[in-house]
């Protein structure tokens, strides 16, 4: 099972560090509704990564990938997986570098929107952010595969899936529990924290993509290569 965890650390750190999301975290906590609200977001992203984990896990089930025979072809499909992740990843990169830094098609723009939503809009913003982007589908994917590889129980694999989902948002927890155990301490932080983000949100992305796109593309290849 150590192996496995090995394995899922680079599709654990790529989910979990990401700017646009903590900035969208620290948002939420100054809308009307602070803790719930930003609660209610990080909820939303754990709902979705659940239902594409169980979707994909009952796919796998289905071709018959998860058969003890097949496990060659299992690391064949994990292998390739942290190659199209790689790809995925620096797309991403290239297409931030292209976005417009300003206007309505901004990620600023978009963030501008969350300041009066309710827990119930955060939650559905949250589900949507996974839920519809092919990377955090194939991130899923590629984890979802890696716990296959372990050749665990149904609900052993299960119980490390959701402990990986539960990872993946873990500082976002974190900044809400700090945020309701010494709001005035920890507002003064994420004030200057959310300022730094806001003002380097591009070149950290951009930054952030390309080192994981690499970091993938060399598991990849390795994975196929042994």
């Amino acid at each position: 099972m150590g192996d496995m965890w090995l394995d899922l650390l680079p599709v654990l750190f790529a989910m979990m560090i990401s700017p646009a999301r903590t900035l969208a975290v620290i948002l939420l906590l100054v809308t009307p509704r602070s803790m719930t609200t930003a609660f209610s977001y990080v909820v939303g992203m754990l709902a979705a990564m659940t239902v594409q984990g169980v979707a994909l896990a009952i796919g796998m089930n289905v071709v018959g990938l998860t058969a003890a025979d097949r496990s060659d072809d299992l690391a064949t499909v994990v292998g390739t997986l942290f190659v199209v992740g790689g790809v995925v990843l620096l797309v991403g990169a290239y297409k931030i570098a292209a976005a417009p830094v300003s206007g309505g098609g901004s990620l600023a723009s978009a963030l501008e929107k969350l300041e009066h939503v309710d827990p119930s809009g955060a939650f559905k913003i949250g589900f949507g952010w996974i839920f519809a982007s092919p990377k955090q589908w194939v991130f899923v994917l590629t984890a979802v595969a890696v716990i296959f590889t372990a050749q665990l129980s149904v609900l052993a694999s299960l119980a490390n899936y959701v402990a990986f989902a539960v990872l993946v948002q873990l500082a976002y927890l974190v900044i809400i529990a700090g945020y309701a155990v010494a709001r005035d301490t920890v507002s003064a932080a994420l004030d200057v924290a959310f300022g730094w983000i806001k003002n380097h949100l591009r070149a950290t992305a951009i930054g952030l993509f390309c080192f994981f796109g690499v970091v993938f593309l060399v598991k990849g290849f390795l994975e196929l290569a042994s």
